[in-house]
């Protein structure tokens, strides 16, 4: 494989990797969305049905953003050979904590809903 290939597959999985969180962030901005409007108005059974739905997409996305992370590594490191004095950034403790903070921000969206259907009262 060329430079110019290797180069070119890092890009080009990046920028998917890219916008598969940007589709990450819109469903965590629709659910959010959500729960602050209708939250409180909706039944036990349709909170639950959003916040399946919400989980299921929320973390479909953070997984293929993962391995999207994950097919960029090799192709960082083969270019790191290739020129030694460039960062490419491509690193795996960056791909693990992409995907920790992304399952943190659905845990933190799922205790938004929570909080906005059980108001503290006092």
């Amino acid at each position: 494989m060329t430079e110019y290939e290797l180069e070119d597959l890092l890009t080009s999985t990046t920028l998917a990797g890219v916008e598969v969180f940007g589709l990450y962030l819109t469903v965590l901005a629709s659910y959010l969305v959500a729960a602050y409007l209708a939250g409180r108005q909706l039944t036990t059974l349709q909170a639950t049905t959003v916040s399946v739905l919400f989980v299921f997409g929320a973390s479909l996305s953070a997984y293929t953003n993962f391995a999207y992370l994950a097919r960029t590594i090799p192709f960082a490191d083969s270019l790191e050979l290739i020129h030694p004095d460039r960062i490419y950034g491509a690193q795996p403790l960056a791909q693990r904590a992409v995907f920790i903070l992304e399952m943190l921000g659905i845990i933190a969206c799922l205790r938004f809903m929570w909080d906005i259907r059980h108001p503290k009262t006092g």
